[in-house]
């Protein structure tokens, strides 16, 4: 990734459009990344929480195991086809300070 070194005079600049263009390349570039990382990091919490609700809900049921079956799956125009969502439990509560959630 490119280092962003400002001058004084850049760093004390109201505005981005007041860096030249070099500086404002590697800003850009840097910010780009930062948001990249943290749609990634978002993209997984989301993930995860989405199968923490599957497990809480077989468990709320008194099952060990839930299948969810998605036929036609479309989502903002796009066509993913057929889905079948499993989650199992594979292993029963231990104390109250498990470390799975």
């Amino acid at each position: 990734m490119a280092e962003l070194i400002l001058t004084e005079e850049e760093k004390a600049a109201a505005l981005w459009s007041d860096l030249d263009d070099a500086a404002l390349g590697k800003l850009v570039k840097k910010k780009i990344a930062l948001l990249t990382s943290a749609a990634d990091q978002l993209d997984r919490v989301t993930t995860f929480a989405a199968a923490m609700l599957l497990c809480c809900a077989a468990a709320e049921q008194n099952a060990s195991e839930i299948a969810l079956e998605i036929d036609g799956l479309n989502q903002a125009g796009r066509k993913f086809g057929d889905w079948k969502v499993v989650a199992v439990k594979i292993a029963p509560p231990t104390t109250e300070g498990n470390t799975h959630g």
